[in-house]
């Protein structure tokens, strides 16, 4: 009978951690916009690594991780604090979505800023209304064309 009990509690807190939906109120469509002069870059997108470098204006702070990798039509990586994943389209001419994004739940007390990046990486994939590069940068935009966040190329293995 403790067997059993054991067993069950172990479930329930393996459960706990798995992946859960993050709360979002994304557009189902993304709005037709202007391609950019580096929409083909934008479009060409799939099998590159990124990283968060700016978030809302701010600068990430240096300690915090927060990447985006995309694979296929799937986007992943860790927003500050939990791994994260996603659908994820882009047109040629630039206009991307992100789809509902799933998350584990964790919070984090450490590196300083870690909650505050991660919301501001789930509120930008849910705003993303187009993608664009800026040299080596790319740069999420929302439907206006305010830029939501700048991720820089990330190389390293």
């Amino acid at each position: 009978m403790h067997k059993v009990v054991f067993v069950l509690l172990a479930v329930i807190a393996v459960a706990g951690c798995a992946a859960q939906p993050v709360q979002r109120t994304a557009q189902d469509s993304v709005g037709g916009s202007a391609a950019t002069p580096d929409a083909q870059g934008a479009a060409n997108l799939r099998g590159t690594d990124w990283r968060f470098i700016e978030i809302g204006g701010r600068a990430v702070p240096e300690d915090v991780v927060a990447t985006l990798r995309l694979r296929g039509n799937r986007a992943s990586g860790k927003a500050g604090c939990n791994s994260y994943g996603a659908s994820w389209q882009v047109s040629a001419d630039g206009s991307a979505r992100f789809g509902e994004t799933m998350s584990t739940k964790m919070a984090c007390m450490e590196p300083a800023g870690a909650m505050q990046v991660e919301r501001g990486v789930f509120d930008a994939m849910e705003k993303t209304a187009q993608l664009r590069r800026d040299g080596d940068d790319l740069v999420m935009l929302d439907a206006s064309g305010k830029p939501l966040a700048k991720l820089a190329s990330d190389r390293s293995p």
